[in-house]
């Protein structure tokens, strides 16, 4: 069984976040760490690899810095990795980047797995555009995966009770935390060099890409915060509704 993993580089959370003159991220001060949730997406590649056999890959999105990233999330027990380096930054560029190296070098993938959402800045977006270019099923925020031949059972947590869903390979599945419980990389594997079984992809065609600039800024004309200094409950929520209903707001 072929399976793929996709992981994202982000900043530590421990880190000190410092500004240089230019108002950018100073990125000499900061630790960079590969996304908690890909973490438990790669243990959980290793243990279907460990009950079938097959092969685990790592594919990311990165700079040369991510090499180092990548080496040490290696040692856990992946295969080979393929590091594609892209200034591109945005989910749409990075699912079509991803999505196109998946196709040239392992279209005969079983199953990927992806944490559900960057802890950086929580969108959340890449696993699902990626299985929506590759036209594969895709299951979100699961946490417990059963393979039984080509149908993959998934429990995910549900408001009332969890739900099961099966989905049938290839497929696309994204976990969240709970589904297991990421090793520690041994000495012997992190002082193995495996460098050399990471790939990197160089100079890659983006003609397809166009990145989405987002433009922030103060919300103008912004209404004054009406607040309401009521420690009865009831009577905060009468006061609440006959100020909305005055502001035409309801």
């Amino acid at each position: 069984m072929k399976i793929l993993v996709l992981v994202k580089e982000i900043i530590d959370t421990n880190s000190k976040i410092v500004f240089n003159k230019q108002k950018k991220l100073d990125e000499s001060q900061v630790k960079w760490v590969v996304n908690l949730y890909d973490e438990y997406a790669l243990e959980e590649a290793i243990r279907i690899k460990e009950q079938f056999g097959g092969e685990v890959v790592i594919y990311s999105v990165g700079n040369d810095r991510t090499k180092d990233t990548l080496n040490y999330i290696m040692s856990m027990g992946a295969d080979r990795a393929v590091l594609i380096k892209s200034e591109l930054t945005d989910a749409k560029s990075v699912s079509e980047i991803l999505a196109k190296q998946i196709r040239e070098k392992d279209a005969d993938f079983d199953l990927i797995l992806a944490g559900w959402i960057g802890i950086d800045w929580n969108r959340g977006q890449v696993p699902g555009r990626v299985s929506s270019v590759l036209e594969v099923p895709f299951v979100n925020v699961v946490i417990d995966i059963d393979i039984n031949g080509k149908i993959v059972t998934c429990e995910k947590e549900g408001e009332s009770s969890n739900e099961i869903i099966d989905v049938q390979l290839p497929a696309l599945i994204t976990v969240q935390r709970g589904i297991n419980e990421p090793r520690y990389p041994s000495v012997l594997s992190i002082m193995d060099n495996t460098e050399k079984k990471i790939e990197i992809v160089d100079n890659i065609d983006q003609s397809t890409t166009k990145k989405a600039i987002i433009k922030i800024e103060p919300e103008k004309n912004r209404k004054k915060t009406y607040m309401i200094n009521e420690s009865d409950p009831e009577l905060a929520v009468k006061m609440l509704m006959k100020k909305m209903i005055a502001d035409k707001v309801m």
